[in-house]
């Protein structure tokens, strides 16, 4: 509708891709087991859908949107079928020659394996571009998440991000970032399990910090390397986390029109208090809180249309209490891009 309207939109670049397929995945559930306990495996058919569009007006004003739909059906575990909803939405005004000043917001939902929850992100942003190798951006605004199935993990605070990228040449560049994310929980915080008689409650409160940094270079082939630290720190007993990350991402042009598309993370934690066992330990994005391997191989068929096949490991490992997360998933599909 902007791109048919020259009046309103000076101009209008946009996007659509479509993927869709089936795959095995042997940890269904997501559990984190003994050893010796196996995981279920399941198939399963899946699609996404990605829309994308950035509209330029007057040549100062920036408004930009994402929305994505995705949804998983297994075979036999129908209680493990998920729909995930994300979309966001950024606006920006130049206000002088390197600055730009705006609003963004974020919604994602998720539904399906008893992971129901709701996440949403809203504020400022400040673009600082002095010239065409540096950018900077800092963003501060609110945070709320509510974890529908237990709502004692739901939490709301500010947050505030900051982003940092110099690009030495064309090929080569360096980024930092760190972000602050206060959160007050909807639940009193837990006392040890030592100390009586019992202290009055108090609400549970959590800082949580990060600070990371990468290098990216993009030539023949693409290859980006990354550090980040997180510390969560709770008062709540067995609810603190110390995290290292270190991720090695890559992609590569092979013989027969292939392209080879890889990411490596390896996550060291540290739980200072030990981990409280109880159901609540689910976390709601097992994934992303694992070492983990993917590999994709994409080849053309026809314009617009990609042979999709991939394959993804992850792993996470709680020695205190020798619980293992151990998950494989493989899925063959197409992907039809919308230009």
């Amino acid at each position: 509708m902007l791109s048919a309207q020259p009046a309103l939109a000076a101009e209008f670049r946009g996007g659509a891709r479509l993927w869709a397929g089936a795959g095995v995945d042997t940890n269904a559930r997501r559990d984190y087991t003994s050893p010796d306990v196996p995981t279920q495996p399941d198939g399963f058919f899946f699609g996404l859908l990605h829309l994308q569009g950035v509209s330029l007006f007057a040549e100062t004003v920036r408004v930009a949107g994402t929305y994505d739909l995705a949804g998983r059906k297994f075979l036999t575990l129908a209680t493990e079928d998920t729909l995930v909803q994300d979309g966001s939405l950024e606006a920006a005004v130049g206000i002088a020659r390197s600055v730009e000043v705006g609003v963004l917001g974020r919604v994602r939902d998720r539904r399906g394996a008893e992971r129901n929850y709701t996440d949403l992100t809203g504020g400022a942003l400040v673009d600082f571009l002095p010239t065409d190798a540096l950018d900077v951006r800092v963003t501060f605004g609110a945070h709320r998440f509510i974890y529908w199935e237990r709502f004692e993990y739901s939490y709301y605070g500010p947050e505030g991000v900051a982003s940092i990228r110099y690009r030495f040449t064309r090929r080569h560049s360096l980024s930092v970032f760190g972000s602050f994310i206060p959160r007050t929980y909807n639940a009193a915080a837990r006392p040890p399990p030592d100390v009586m008689p019992v202290p009055d409650a108090q609400v549970r409160f959590d800082s949580y910090f990060t600070v990371g940094a990468g290098y990216s270079y993009r030539g023949p082939f693409h290859l980006s390397v990354g550090y980040a630290y997180f510390d969560q720190s709770s008062n709540s007993y067995g609810e603190s986390i110390r995290r290292h990350r270190v991720s090695v991402t890559g992609g590569f042009q092979l013989p027969w029109e292939l392209t080879l598309l890889t990411a490596l993370t390896a996550q060291f934690s540290a739980f200072p208090q030990g981990v409280y066992l109880s159901p609540d330990l689910t976390v709601v994005e097992d994934d992303e809180n694992a070492s983990s391997l993917t590999v994709k191989l994409v080849r053309p068929i026809i314009k617009y249309v990609e042979l999709d096949l991939r394959y993804a490991g992850y792993l996470n490992f709680l020695p205190q209490n020798s619980f293992l997360y151990l998950r494989h998933v493989i899925s063959l599909g197409l992907a039809v891009a919308i230009p």
